[in-house]
């Protein structure tokens, strides 16, 4: 059920960003799936950021219509980073999620600024990127604690209200 959940929200939240967000008159639109896997990371750890961050990565790639692998590696490492963090963070302070989620912001354009320049797909506009870097970086820093309280919602509609319970063995006799 949750796996289901976090796939609709993944969903849910490239559709939102790709529809509405990235048209917004803003400096830099804020990243809605960035923003739920540094949530996810922080909660779960690294493996499950790392693969929440590529399943996010490859929807974006998908919506993005670019090369597939890009957002890929970029989300993955933004997911395994984030997961990273989890053990020496205090996740109910109201500050720890809004600096990781910046700190995700620059170190996801920087991979990503890394892989286009590695791959050969194009020249990046520095300056153009560094003024969407800080504007970006301070719209997901907004958006992580509604994403993280979005996330613990869908954890707690997830969760099984009765557990299974063991059935007994028999031996044979």
């Amino acid at each position: 059920m949750r796996v289901l959940l976090l796939g609709g929200l993944l969903a849910l939240a490239t559709v939102v960003d790709g529809a509405w967000l990235s048209r917004l008159p803003l400096p830099a639109s804020p990243d809605l799936l960035l923003v739920l896997v540094v949530a996810l990371g922080v909660r779960r750890g690294v493996a499950q950021g790392a693969v929440v961050g590529a399943a996010a990565g490859y929807l974006r790639d998908l919506v993005a219509g670019g090369p597939l692998g890009v957002y890929v590696v970029v989300y993955l490492v933004v997911g395994a980073a984030a997961g990273s963090v989890m053990a020496g963070l205090d996740v109910d302070h109201p500050t720890g999620l809004l600096v990781t989620a910046g700190g995700a912001t620059v170190l996801g354009t920087v991979v990503g600024a890394g892989v286009v320049l590695a791959a050969g797909l194009g020249p990046l506009p520095w300056s153009q990127l560094a003024w969407q870097l800080s504007a970006g970086a301070a719209a997901n820093a907004l958006l992580v604690r509604p994403a993280d309280a979005v996330l613990q919602w869908a954890e707690r509609v997830g969760r099984r209200r009765y557990p299974l319970r063991a059935l007994p063995f028999r031996g044979v006799r």
